[in-house]
């Protein structure tokens, strides 16, 4: 038995919504520029910031931050597109087990939102270090020339993958929410 309207339900709009923010999240995290962020690891004779506001993370190599968002962006996609397959497939709405079920996957949706926002402060931190430390240059959009090419900042690309973050982290929230307080039984289509 197919479920096909699985998708116009609810938690299937609601699993359209993660899978476009987590897309978007992940498009633009690749276009944001590492080789700025290199640059401002790697000098040590950039102008510091002395205020306290998070400069704590400015310590974590930009690299490490971008393969770590990828990385989550790629196994949170890569589960929910399964969980909505698996869905639409097995037709889980109608089965025995579907409280027990939707109560599993509420917990998982918790786990996904704490991921997301815990690595989306992360990259928006990278995003304001680069920003702080290479204040004119960076805001100016200006190619800078290094010993072995020549680099461009994407302005705002880990900016806007810390948004599609933050608003995914926002979503598998109420997703967790409609879940835990079966909404998505009471409105069944």
């Amino acid at each position: 038995m197919v479920d096909k309207s699985y998708i116009v339900s609810l938690l299937g709009c609601a699993n359209l919504i993660e899978l476009t923010l987590l897309i978007g999240g992940f498009i633009a995290v690749c276009i944001a520029s590492t080789g700025y962020g290199q640059l401002v690891d790697s000098s040590s004779n950039l102008s510091q910031t002395t205020s306290a506001d998070l400069t704590i993370f400015y310590d974590i190599d930009v690299y490490t931050i971008k393969q770590a968002d990828q990385a989550i962006l790629i196994m949170i996609f890569i589960l929910t597109f399964c969980s909505l397959f698996a869905h639409i497939l097995f037709a889980f709405r109608y089965r025995y087990s579907w409280h027990r079920l939707s109560t599993g996957v509420a917990f998982l949706c918790v786990i996904y939102a704490f991921a997301l926002l815990v690595v989306s402060i992360f990259v928006a931190c990278w995003e304001d270090k680069m920003r702080k430390r290479l204040a004119n240059t960076y805001s100016s959009n200006q190619i800078l020339s290094t010993s072995n090419t020549s680099i461009k900042p994407q302005i705002g690309s880990a900016a806007a993958a810390a948004t599609f973050g933050f608003a995914a982290c926002l979503t598998y929230v109420a997703e967790a929410l409609i879940r835990f307080r079966r909404l998505a039984d009471k409105i069944q289509t």
